[in-house]
């Protein structure tokens, strides 16, 4: 059996064949004849057998938890979400990991992040965010989902209010990056925070749609990893503010056919 190592670390994600090195799961490192230890690395060893294309968070738990937060960071520095609102999740073996109730996404403790069972029990961490069970709902009917970025991101949150956006699709196909990574965006109507009416009603759209905008509130996004999901709630972020600056202006967007050109690539 091979096995391979994936070094990650502030340059980013290695992957290293090693042979006869001992992994020290209760400790988290390992032994000194590693080539890799270092302060600001980790890394996970697996099988050959297991599918490379597999983001590292599948493996590592504690990896996953600083890449919530260095994403968190990213998001908060740029001005994509404000106070203590928005939350990140990534679907585990067995549950969830979300961030923290009022929680600032730019001061992340990875070590608080909360872990949640199936069943919606917290296992460690603080309190999970309020709005927890958006990404239980979403999670339920999208096997193909294992992480969920929802942020009350300026631009979006403007264009989820406008009173003649199409519902079933609301930003047109302004780029390619835009359909690729969002496609179609339904608009969930409003419910007040906290409302459980909400968990019913995302769970409903998620079957049809990976991305939704809630109205007066934000974005939910989900994709197959932690990466692709921010990427793809920066990318309606990026359109919804192109969509309010070109509005009353003739537009040229892209063609159904050019929109279906892209769906295969």
């Amino acid at each position: 059996m091979v096995c391979w190592f994936l070094n990650y670390n502030r340059r980013g994600l290695a992957r290293i064949p090693f042979d006869g090195l001992t992994w020290n799961s209760d400790k988290s490192h390992y032994d000194n004849r590693s080539p890799f230890n270092s302060r600001d690395s980790h890394h996970v060893c697996i099988n050959e057998e297991l599918s490379m294309s597999k983001d590292i968070e599948d493996y590592s738990e504690r990896a996953l938890r600083e890449r919530i937060s260095m994403h968190g960071k990213s998001i908060y520095d740029r001005g994509l979400t404000a106070g203590s609102s928005g939350n990140i999740s990534v679907r585990l073996p067995d549950g969830f990991l979300v961030t923290p109730t009022n929680s600032c996404m730019g001061r992340l403790d990875p070590d608080r992040i909360s872990k949640i069972d199936a069943l919606g029990n917290l296992i460690s961490g603080d309190q999970p965010s309020k709005e927890a069970f958006l990404h239980h709902s979403v999670y339920k009917v999208r096997s193909d989902a294992n992480s969920i970025v929802h942020l009350h991101s300026t631009h979006s949150v403007a264009v989820s209010v406008i009173a003649d956006i199409d519902p079933n699709d609301v930003l047109p196909a302004i780029t390619a990056y835009y359909v690729m990574r969002v496609g179609r965006l339904p608009l969930v109507p409003y419910y007040a925070p906290g409302d459980r009416a909400l968990a019913a009603a995302v769970e409903a759209m998620a079957k049809d749609a990976h991305s939704m905008l809630l109205a007066n509130h934000g974005p939910v996004v989900a994709a197959a990893n932690l990466d692709a999901a921010v990427y793809a709630t920066e990318e309606l972020e990026e359109t919804a503010k192109l969509y309010l600056l070109l509005r009353n202006l003739p537009i040229k967007i892209l063609t159904q056919e050019q929109c279906n050109d892209l769906k295969t690539k």
